[in-house]
């Protein structure tokens, strides 16, 4: 049988699965919200299902140390 594996990043956050959460993400996470990418779990960082505004404060506050 044959096995489909995930080697999408852990990191929470972490959406070009470079291991660093940082202004690069940020940039992903709202180019997904645009619609110019695709659906990452990484980016929902609040688990409600839906990237969004909200999700970018919880990450520019994780990139801030806050």
């Amino acid at each position: 049988t044959c096995v489909e594996m995930d080697f999408s990043s852990s990191l929470p956050g972490d959406l070009n699965d470079d291991g660093q959460v940082n202004v690069l993400d940020v940039v992903i996470m709202v180019n997904i919200i645009l619609g110019l990418e695709d659906y990452n779990q990484a980016g929902d960082l609040n688990s409600d299902g839906i990237i969004n505004v909200l999700d970018v404060v919880i990450l520019v506050n994780l990139i801030l140390g806050g």
